[in-house]
């Protein structure tokens, strides 16, 4: 017979990869720009579910394991992946309206520098998930400023949706530091937090996904 440890955080991990797989899908499907950027942004999330489904059904002893430390490492550079696509758009955003000269190049460097540093700090300072959530938490608090703007302006109605699906991933991360659960053994704060982002999931697709139809100018 096998024995899954924490199959409540297994499972909704694996829902979590499904749904984060198939808004990417439609994301992708339905055009460019804002919305492959979105598929991008759900396509992280989803590897990060999947490959943290994997960590907990296979590795009990966590990262002790050197093929535990190196699944756990696929979650975190996903994540990463995810932080450097908001930090990105939130760049794309804030020059866009505030310093037009700046050039391309100059933002994709700063998102080269942050994702560099990123990874360097989980494989030789700390791996753990909080030092995760500490460095993909400026990123996203970031982009829910680029997208409060946003939505402050006439015709940018579908910001408000990412905002909300920003502010509910934020508000995951903080419940599972917090430990917060729903029974600690069989729905503990790793499920609940997963829950909760594919709440946000759910907003940020339809959030991306009316970017076609929104009437101002791009950013």
């Amino acid at each position: 017979m096998i024995t899954i440890p924490d199959p409540d955080v297994v499972f909704t991990d694996l829902g979590l990869a499904a749904l984060g797989t198939y808004f990417a899908w439609r994301l992708g499907r339905l055009g460019d720009g804002w919305l492959r950027r979105g598929a991008i942004v759900m396509l992280g999330l989803a590897s990060a579910a999947l490959w943290g489904a994997l960590f907990h059904a296979v590795f009990p002893a966590k990262t002790a394991t050197a093929a535990g430390f190196v699944v756990w490492l696929l979650v975190a550079f996903s994540i990463a992946v995810v932080a450097g696509s908001l930090l990105d758009m939130a760049l794309t955003i804030f020059f866009g309206r505030f310093a037009p000269d700046v050039r391309p190049g100059v933002r994709r460097a700063i998102v080269l520098g942050y994702c560099l540093l990123f990874a360097c700090i989980i494989l030789f300072v700390d791996e753990s998930f909080t030092t995760v959530t500490r460095l993909y938490a400026p990123t996203v608090l970031l982009m829910f400023v680029a997208a409060q703007y946003q939505a402050s302006r006439p015709g940018n109605a579908s910001w408000m949706l990412i905002s909300g699906g920003l502010a509910l991933s934020m508000l995951a991360a903080l419940l599972q530091q917090a430990r917060i659960a729903i029974h600690p053994v069989y729905f503990d704060h790793n499920a609940l937090y997963h829950v909760v982002q594919a709440a946000a999931l759910v907003l940020l697709y339809f959030g991306f996904r009316a970017r076609r139809t929104d009437s101002a100018a791009r950013a």
